[in-house]
C-alpha cells in the first residue's frame, strides 16, 4: 500500500468514526452546530474510503488542502468556521495534523512514484 491508500484508511475511518459518533449523540444543527462538523467529518471520511479504491493522491491532495483552509478559517474566524462549524481545541489539533499528513503521504507517494515507477495511487 502506498502512503496515501494508507491516508485514505486510516484518516477516511477516523472521521467516519468521529462523526458518527457525534451524529448518533444529540447533534446541535444550528448556527455554529456541531451536527454540521459532523456531516462534513461523515463525507470527507466516505471520499476518503471511496478514493482508496480509485486514485488516492488527487482525494488525499483536496482533503489536505481543505483542512489547511479549515486551520486557516479556524484560526481567523475564533470559535467557528465560516459561522456554521465550530471550532474547539481539539479541531486546533487535529485540522493542521490532517493537512500535514496528507501533504507528508502525497509526497511519499510521489516520491515512491519516481523511483519505482507508476503505481496505482
Amino acid at each position: 500500500m502506498t502512503a496515501t491508500q494508507w491516508y485514505c484508511s486510516v484518516v477516511g475511518l477516523f472521521l467516519l468514526i468521529r462523526s458518527l459518533t457525534t451524529l448518533l449523540g444529540d447533534p446541535a444543527f444550528s448556527l455554529p452546530g456541531s451536527g454540521w462538523r459532523a456531516a462534513l467529518q461523515a463525507v470527507v471520511g466516505i471520499t476518503l474510503l471511496a478514493g482508496l479504491r480509485t486514485r488516492p493522491i488527487p482525494v488525499v491532495t483536496a482533503v489536505g488542502v481543505l483542512y489547511a483552509i479549515e486551520t486557516a478559517l479556524g484560526i481567523v474566524g475564533g470559535d467557528a468556521i465560516l459561522g456554521v462549524i465550530p471550532v474547539d481545541m481539539r479541531d486546533r489539533i487535529v485540522h493542521p495534523t490532517l493537512a500535514i499528513t496528507a501533504a507528508l503521504a502525497v509526497f511519499a507517494t510521489l516520491r515512491r512514484t519516481k523511483r519505482r515507477g507508476p503505481v496505482d495511487a
